[in-house]
């Protein structure tokens, strides 16, 4: 059964815009998703670099173009957080960052039932790493 049979999904993403705008084509749906997924995780260690070392023009970046991918998919709530991530960029506020880093991280775990178990494993274990390295 596809993840996708319901457009009323309570999942992190509001299904029934996204099928509109991608013609219902929900294979395509799950390559966008698998795409955006792999680019979060490479935008996440990113921005923990960035944070731990106070780069705050690489901060807002990264968060800038996390908040435009994560809006292509209608993601409000990684897009809200993105955007606040971003907007600690342009203060220079490490501890308002550092929040909306956490958050982050938090609701891209609502991100796993729209993965295959086997794909999600891998990006599981390139979470945890970014989290305990670096």
């Amino acid at each position: 059964m596809s993840n996708f049979t319901n457009p009323k999904s309570t999942g992190p993403i509001d299904l029934s815009s996204v099928m509109e705008r991608i013609g219902g084509d929900e294979s395509f749906l799950q390559e966008l998703i698998e795409i955006y997924i792999d680019d979060f995780v490479e935008k996440y260690s990113q921005l923990k670099q960035a944070i731990q070392r106070g780069k705050f023009g690489i901060i807002k970046e990264v968060a800038h173009s996390l908040k435009g991918a994560s809006g292509n998919l209608s993601l409000t709530d990684l897009q809200e957080t993105s955007y606040s991530l971003e907007l600690s960029g342009k203060e220079k506020n490490i501890e308002q960052a550092k929040k909306s880093f956490l958050r982050l991280g938090e609701e891209f775990e609502r991100l796993k039932n729209l993965l295959p178990s086997n794909k999600w494993q891998n990006i599981e274990d390139k979470m945890i790493r970014i989290k305990t390295n670096v």
